[in-house]
């Protein structure tokens, strides 16, 4: 069928050979659409005998479609090889996955012949069929369908080498193609995407204190500050506590986004060698040019970071106090539009005005807003359109006014 992907060539560290059968303890689940097995097995090997078919056009033709999956995202397989070698990895998800049953056989696990069949486990052995000059020959790249998983196993195919990782599999034994469309299709429809505000909110748990949850403290602090610019202005998990809906409006996520890429491009990476108790790491002498935050984050100091964004943020609200305090309705400067565009501003200011490390104060940033002449008419919907061009246009414009070239 059209559509297939995966060679073995294109998979380094993937054994050429693997033992045959392959046989997976498994236990039985019954569900309306039919019998599938749940079990595990190595990585490497599920890469060896699994493929996709991605839904399209046969070639040739413009009105046979074949395959279930969608396309492939080259961006998310990346992040994925990146996750899968991080000493916190996990994915506890099944892979769910087809078979022929030629090329499976199911009986009781050693020493589970006398229970009976819904308290047995199983051993599934799996290896391919037929002789490869046969046309029905099913070879051991082919053995598994992916019906939901590709990108994670896909992913899988950067472990480093030498480095385990078991998968958790879900297996339907002679599944039809309408079957397969029906699995996939539920699996996936019914996904909601998870706010971010929450998983920003969940790094509280994190026992290692990585960028994020670095950022998300921080962020806890400014929004408790009765006396500071951000006081009650985030929306803790992205929702705004009943009848604060004007003055929460910032999201939780909005928030410690930018604070974390001014510590790190890589904050999945830097949270990994916090994991590992690594707190001191070599960094390129101007590094903390880009990453301002860097060298509070090197040392632990979140009250540097808090007396930056107090500092900034309350020059801020001084320059624009009606846009900043009251949010009267279509003004951006507090909502996602104005603290983007503001954050991005930030960075500029500081390197105009600190060295590595150095706390930026509330009379520079005084300094600065008071030569920007943009007034709180302006700050509107219509003039800076939510969404990453208003955030540029408004970035563009401070630049402009304080006559900095941008870098």
């Amino acid at each position: 069928m059209t559509g297939s992907t995966k060679s073995k060539q294109e998979q380094p560290g993937v054994p050429e050979e693997i033992d045959k059968p392959i046989r997976i303890p498994v236990s039985k689940v019954s569900q309306p659409i039919g019998d599938f097995y749940v079990g595990r097995i190595g990585a490497r090997t599920l890469i060896e005998i699994s493929y996709t078919e991605i839904r399209r056009f046969v070639e040739g033709t413009q009105d046979k479609i074949a395959g279930i999956q969608r396309e492939r995202s080259e961006k998310r397989i990346n992040e994925i090889k990146k996750y899968v070698n991080l000493d916190y990895a996990t994915f506890p998800t099944s892979v769910i996955i087809a078979v022929e049953p030629e090329c499976a056989e199911i009986a009781p696990y050693c020493g589970e012949e006398d229970k009976g069949e819904e308290d047995q486990l199983f051993t599934l052995e799996l290896s391919p069929f037929g002789d490869p000059s046969d046309e029905d020959h099913i070879p051991v790249e082919k053995i598994a369908f992916i019906i939901d998983g590709q990108h994670r196993v896909a992913g899988l195919e950067g472990l480093e080498e030498g480095r385990e990782f078991d998968v958790n599999i879900s297996v339907f034994v002679g599944a039809s193609d309408a079957d397969k469309a029906e699995i996939f299709a539920r699996v996936n429809q019914a996904q909601t995407k998870v706010n971010q505000s929450l998983v920003v909110d969940l790094a509280s748990f994190y026992e290692e204190r990585g960028p994020v949850k670095f950022a998300h403290e921080i962020v806890l602090a400014l929004n408790r500050d009765e006396e500071g610019p951000l006081f009650d202005k985030v929306k803790r998990l992205g929702k705004a506590d009943p009848g604060k809906g004007k003055v929460q409006t910032l999201a939780q996520a909005t928030v410690v986004k930018p604070i974390v890429s001014y510590i790190t491009a890589d904050p999945e990476g830097e949270r990994n060698k916090r994991y590992k108790g690594i707190f001191g790491s070599r960094r390129a002498p101007d590094a903390w040019r880009k990453h301002i935050f860097q060298p509070f984050y090197d040392e632990e100091d979140d009250s540097g970071v808090f007396l930056c964004m107090t500092n900034y943020f309350s020059a801020v609200k001084e320059r624009w106090p009606g846009s900043w305090d009251d949010a009267p309705a279509g003004n951006i400067l507090n909502r996602t539009t104005g603290y983007a565009a503001l954050m991005r501003f930030l960075r500029p200011v500081y390197l105009n005005h600190c060295g590595q490390g150095q706390i930026l104060s509330k009379n520079d940033c005084d300094q600065v807003f008071a030569q920007i002449d943009i007034g709180d008419e302006e700050l509107t919907r219509e003039t800076f359109i939510p969404g990453s061009s208003g955030i540029s246009a408004l970035y563009r414009r401070l630049m402009q006014e304080i006559g900095w070239p941008e870098p």
